[in-house]
């Protein structure tokens, strides 16, 4: 990152713990969020993200080993996908996964977020992490037909972790809202200084 002139900078709003099973929801403007919650973290965690991207020579690694891809086209591969997360979410590993799915047209603007990794929360009690990434979309924006990437800051701002104990099943919807707010409030925020 250094080399292409690309400087990550991570805030955390409290201190995580180490050794805690989380679930990171990022906001999803570019490819390079990618890039910077695997390089910007100090935390291991599984990723959950769309399958196409393992097309990709890049990303390509990081599904071969640790990652879950999402075949979205397929109701049995999407299963699966949701399988080996629970069984990830079980056995201690963290897992993030973009609730956006997908990078949206409208960029800057966040899409509807999925229900699945907030579903995942209630159930197994976890802690949603909520992730800020103001800058990325500047660095590489996606649509068009050349994307040109630009050097200059990515930063990286790591909410306080939001319990799930007491809701159960119903209430992934308002906890999906609550940090959805979170995030776009942080992103207008961080893009006005």
């Amino acid at each position: 990152m250094i080399i292409s002139g690309l400087y990550g900078k991570t805030e955390y709003e409290e201190p995580l713990q180490k050794n805690k099973t989380y679930i990171f929801t990022p906001n999803h403007f570019s490819y390079f969020d990618i890039v910077s919650v695997n390089t910007q973290m100090p935390y291991f965690f599984s990723f959950m993200a769309k399958k196409e991207l393992s097309d990709i020579p890049l990303f390509r690694i990081f599904f071969r080993t640790i990652d879950m891809p999402v075949d979205r086209s397929s109701k049995e591969g999407a299963k699966r996908a949701y399988y080996l997360a629970h069984k990830k979410l079980k056995s201690g590993i963290s897992l993030l996964n973009f609730p956006e799915g997908g990078i949206g047209n409208e960029v800057p603007l966040m899409r509807k977020f999925k229900m699945g990794p907030f579903k995942m929360a209630i159930e197994h009690g976890l802690e949603i992490v909520p992730i800020t990434l103001p800058d990325n979309w500047k660095r590489l924006p996606c649509g068009e037909f050349i994307p040109q990437g630009t050097p200059g800051r990515m930063r990286m701002f790591v909410h306080r972790p939001i319990p799930t104990d007491g809701l159960k099943s119903g209430d992934e919807v308002e906890l999906a809202s609550k940090v959805y707010r979170i995030i776009e409030d942080k992103f207008n925020e961080m893009n006005s200084l």
